[in-house]
């Protein structure tokens, strides 16, 4: 759980964006188990059958959309907290759950796991936003002390290189070994490898920090995140690299060189951090 922060400045506007993307990974979720309950009952007609999976998913999409839509406190208080990562989690599950039950339950089973995978990639976009409307909400209104724009340091963008290539190339093996040698499950882990790996290849690029009297946000192309100061435990500061230490998580790394005024950053972390 993050340390108590006001939100305050929560926007109350509906958020059709949030709901529709939430309401598409509970619908990936709930759409397979229709089909062996339908079949336990004398439903075997595969149009019928079809058409309860795309409507379950339809209706359970739009439901959820609407209800989430006209509610944006509910992503805010999930981006507070770390359960805002559950979706993930859950649907990672999901998947490796449709896997192993690939031989018994046949058609049930490669839907879940398919269905599954593509849950986790709709429950990294709801994770992601409700980290991004968290963030806007408790800087809202925020007096703003510094910011300054970098990307990580050479060194870090070194190590991610190799490791996500490593990754990437591991799992582009793997995949091609098991299609070689029918290998079912070598492809589906390369499969679900290879993603990670190339998001590892395609970090380090550049990011704005804000500095606040609330905390530090740290803006992304397509997302923000929020550190109370409670969260940050010291700093570091050389010419290569700054580097913020979190009491939990990955530490923030930003190249020296590339921020404007070091100096004004330094002041700035030195009254709320201790330097290390």
């Amino acid at each position: 759980m993050r340390p108590a922060a006001s939100t305050g400045g929560a926007s109350t506007a509906s958020d059709p964006l949030f709901g529709g993307i939430s309401g598409a990974y509970l619908g990936l979720l709930l759409a397979p188990p229709v089909l062996p309950v339908l079949e336990r009952v004398g439903v075997t007609e595969a149009w019928a059958l079809y058409l309860a999976l795309v409507g379950t998913f339809a209706v359970v999409t739009t439901v959820t959309g609407w209800v989430l839509s006209g509610q944006p406190t509910v992503a805010v208080t999930l981006g507070a907290t770390r359960a805002r990562w559950s979706p993930v989690a859950i649907a990672a599950v999901y998947a490796a759950v449709g896997f192993a039950s690939l031989g018994m339950s046949g058609v049930s089973g490669v839907l879940a796991f398919f269905f599954g995978l593509l849950a986790f990639l709709f429950g990294m976009g709801v994770a992601v936003m409700s980290q991004t409307r968290y963030t806007a909400a408790v800087t809202a209104g925020a007096e703003e002390l510094t910011r300054w724009r970098a990307s990580w340091p050479e060194s870090a963008q070194r190590r991610r290189l190799y490791i996500g290539g490593a990754i990437a190339g591991v799992a582009t093996v793997g995949f091609a070994i098991g299609a070689v040698f029918d290998i079912a499950l070598l492809q589906y882990t390369s499969q679900v490898l290879f993603p990670s790996g190339f998001v590892l290849l395609s970090t380090g690029g550049t990011r704005t920090a804000v500095a606040t009297e609330n905390g530090l946000e740290i803006r992304l192309p397509v997302a923000r995140r929020f550190y109370a100061w409670e969260e940050l435990e010291s700093y570091d500061l050389d010419t290569e690299s700054l580097v913020i230490t979190r009491k939990w998580g990955a530490d923030l790394r930003f190249a020296t060189a590339e921020i404007d005024d070091v100096s004004l950053a330094e002041w700035t972390l030195a009254e709320r951090l201790s330097d290390d």
